[in-house]
């Protein structure tokens, strides 16, 4: 009796490890769904690759963990969303409102984030390598750690940003606001900085070489 209730607890055990668990709430994802309007629900982890959410409402949702792996996010609100870990490649993002989201260690490669509004975003740790950031707000963002490898940006506020030790490699920023930014240990090899303002930006231990630095401001 006993080897039979042993046995029958490692199995338990190993169908546990082998069905994924849903963490999202089902109704909220079927709101969001039917009439994307879901703000403070509990998304996370839920499954939405490729979703059409155009214009949707999600302020203050929990989408940790979520894929939305090539969805269509254009003018989603996402203020103040939760989407730490949250697989966004090659998800379009135009316009989106992510102001003071937390994107912290999410995929952002090749995602489409032109004329977003990422003022106070928290952004740690993030991979934006190949983005498009044309016309994004990053005022005050977090982008500590973030990977910004061959992004595209142009005409766009990166005012007061926090990027310590992330990764501007090949990063087009020309004409950009970074004034004031933290650029501590950053590496900005190969960056196009070329009228750039970078008044009051910190730049200790920052690798430069090979970065365009003309007519920049200081």
């Amino acid at each position: 009796m006993k080897f039979t209730t042993v046995a029958t607890t490692v199995v338990i055990m190993i169908l546990g490890l082998t069905v994924p668990a849903q963490a999202e709430n089902p109704a909220h994802l079927k709101q969001l769904l039917e009439t994307k309007n879901c703000p403070g629900c509990d998304l996370s982890g839920a499954q939405l690759v490729g979703v059409n959410l155009q214009g949707a409402n999600l302020r203050d949702a929990n989408l940790q963990g979520a894929n939305l792996h090539g969805a269509n996010l254009n003018e989603v609100n996402f203020n103040r969303a939760v989407l730490t870990e949250a697989n966004l490649e090659s998800a379009n993002l135009v316009a989106a409102k992510l102001h003071g989201a937390n994107l912290e260690r999410a995929n952002l490669s090749y995602s489409n984030l032109s004329l977003a509004g990422l003022v106070i975003a928290s952004l740690k740790n993030a991979d934006l390598s190949h983005a498009n950031l044309i016309g994004a707000n990053l005022e005050s963002a977090d982008l500590t750690g973030a990977n910004l490898r061959n992004a595209q940006q142009s005409v766009a506020n990166l005012g007061e940003v926090q990027l310590k030790e992330g990764s501007l490699y090949g990063f087009d920023i020309s004409g950009v606001n970074l004034r004031d930014a933290d650029l501590t240990g950053a590496n900005l090899t190969g960056a196009n900085l070329t009228a750039s303002d970078l008044a009051g930006a910190t730049l200790e231990n920052t690798t430069m070489i090979n970065a365009n630095l003309m007519d920049i401001r200081r």
